[in-house]
């Protein structure tokens, strides 16, 4: 999956101003899906709280009243109207689903007020922020993340209730016959040990295990695939959850630790752990970015170079690739979700955009998107190795960590190629420059690549990968 995120609020576009030649240039560049983030109702009193940090903020579309969209956009026939446009484009359209919490205001709470966590201190510490008394007379939870302060323009949903468990599961399976997926927003939050940590911890295990028998994510992406079985459903995930969410039925969780690596002091060593340490598998069912609308700009803190090695590494490794608005003109605001309209003026990095066109192109070839992947060892400082088969193709991938240098060894090495590749080493050339043979000296546990050919190659671009053709 190739999937680019939209800001579905940003600069006051409505549905139906989503021109064709908008879809056009997106299936043009390779994506297959689109993210619109942010288009449902919010509640006014979110709204109303936004304002006080700054004049310009709307309210954050992750506070929703409901799941109508927020008329600002259109309606649900004007919906279906662009996912009838971006079909005939190739494109699929993913909305939010947000399923751990309301806004403090929706509707539901007069209606169905047992949906909703209620302050209980037998049950668990609770801290006053954490917590609002609602006009209805109910002091209400936030919805939260157990490591950082409640959302204060949200209300927490009780998973243990299963009025509440039945409610959220129609509603997935209604997005399910409206668009052709959805990430759903912190899945993480709602798995059992979870909830019984960060809510229940003092409540007896038996009495909890009444109370939620299962975990909901089962039970409610099942029902959805039976509603749409192509139905895409992404997990935000942190804390090393993505395995579970991924058992529990999600096509694909994100692979944040990876980001992580990219941006961390030590980039290359981090990064190289966490390729190590996981599996094809793994790489196949995850989402890797190097931005998106909760993360800081790539172009605003990685070097050119860098954010152009790390846009690399994202795109030819197996699995899911995000691309964010305003990533690929280079864009250094981050535009917080509550503001619809960018304070400064950005004019785009045209070299930038280039690159990633290039890239994408690249990206979207049968041998990345649905190739083989085999991890390489090599003996070049910083650079990550892998290769990547598809039917006759093959091609190893050389991406350096960072912004520094390759300093080539006098015989650069890599590890061989799985036997079922039936790689011809004397059919090596550079990608980048198709002209470029690259002698490789077969020995029995390693090639060597010619020295002087790779140091050209990585003068002359952010990255090498080098193609073969299979031995007859």
């Amino acid at each position: 999956m190739l999937l680019y995120e939209i800001n579905a609020r940003l600069n006051g576009q409505r549905f139906a101003d989503i021109s064709e030649r908008q879809l056009q240039d997106y299936a043009a560049l390779g994506f297959d899906t689109l993210w619109l983030m942010g288009v449902w109702a919010i509640g006014p009193e979110g709204v109303m709280m936004s304002k006080r940090h700054a004049p310009d903020f709307v309210g954050s579309p992750y506070a929703i009243s409901d799941y109508h969209f927020n008329p600002e956009l259109g309606d649900e026939a004007d919906f279906a109207a662009l996912r009838r446009r971006a079909h005939r484009h190739g494109l699929r359209l993913v909305l939010d689903f947000i399923p751990n919490h309301f806004a403090r205001d929706t509707p539901l709470i007069l209606t169905h007020p047992e949906y909703f966590m209620h302050s209980n201190p037998e049950w668990r510490d609770e801290y006053r922020d954490d917590y609002y008394w609602h006009p209805s007379g109910r002091c209400l939870a936030h919805g939260k993340d157990p490591h950082f302060a409640g959302w204060e323009d949200t209300v927490q949903l009780d998973y243990t209730v299963a009025g509440t468990r039945a409610h959220m599961r129609d509603t997935l399976v209604r997005l399910a016959t409206m668009c052709d997926g959805v990430r759903c927003d912190m899945a993480m939050l709602l798995l059992r040990d979870q909830i019984r940590r960060q809510w229940y911890p003092r409540l007896p295990q038996e009495v909890f295990d009444r109370a939620m028998p299962g975990e909901f994510w089962d039970e409610a992406i099942a029902a959805a695939k039976r509603a749409n079985p192509d139905f895409v459903l992404i997990a935000e995930a942190y804390w090393d959850t993505e395995l579970k969410l991924l058992s529990l039925g999600f096509d694909y969780a994100y692979d944040k630790r990876l980001l992580d690596g990219l941006v961390a002091h030590d980039a290359p060593r981090a990064v190289a752990e966490r390729l190590r340490s996981v599996s094809e598998l793994f790489l196949k069912n995850t989402l890797r970015f190097t931005e998106n609308h909760d993360e800081e700009r790539a172009a605003a803190r990685l070097s050119p170079l860098a954010n152009r090695r790390a846009a690399a590494l994202v795109c030819l490794l197996p699995g899911g690739v995000l691309i964010h608005q305003g990533q690929m003109e280079g864009v250094t605001e981050k535009i917080p979700v509550q503001r619809i309209w960018p304070l400064h003026h950005h004019e785009p990095d045209v070299a930038l955009q280039t690159y990633f066109k290039a890239l994408l192109d690249l990206a979207r070839r049968p041998l990345f998107r649905h190739g083989h992947y085999a991890r390489a060892e090599s003996n070049l400082p910083h650079v990550v190795s892998f290769w990547r088969a598809h039917g006759t193709a093959a091609e190893l991938v050389l991406i350096p960590v960072g912004d520094a240098p390759v300093p080539l060894p006098v015989t650069p090495c890599v590890t061989l190629p799985p036997p079922a590749y039936r790689v011809n080493p004397q059919a090596a050339r550079i990608r980048q420059r198709p002209e470029q043979r690259l002698p490789v000296v077969t020995r029995n546990d390693c090639w060597e690549l010619n020295a002087a050919v790779l140091a050209t190659a990585f003068e002359a671009s952010p990255f090498v990968s080098v193609t073969f053709d299979a031995e007859v």
